[in-house]
């Protein structure tokens, strides 16, 4: 069985508003859950950091853009 969601919440790209079930464990269906990143979290990043960050989140040639540039990027995918 699945638990239902007390507030709005975003796992793996998917929102889950107040009440609706959230898959379990047991379910393969269960997204993955990402890190949610805030504005300090990433304001605090290296840019080797925000590098790796950007890449994961598939930002092309991170290696060539300036950390406050990155985290700019950054700000716009996570919606800060």
């Amino acid at each position: 069985m699945g638990e239902y969601a007390q507030y709005s919440i975003k796992i793996n790209g998917k929102w889950y508003r107040s009440g609706d079930k959230i898959p379990t464990s047991g379910n393969s269906d269960l997204p993955k859950t990402e890190k949610q990143y805030t504005k300090t979290d990433i304001h605090k990043m290296t840019t080797a950091e925000l590098q790796k960050l950007a890449l994961e989140q598939g930002i092309e040639n991170a290696e060539q853009i300036t950390g406050a540039e990155l985290k700019k990027l950054l700000f716009e995918k996570f919606s800060l």
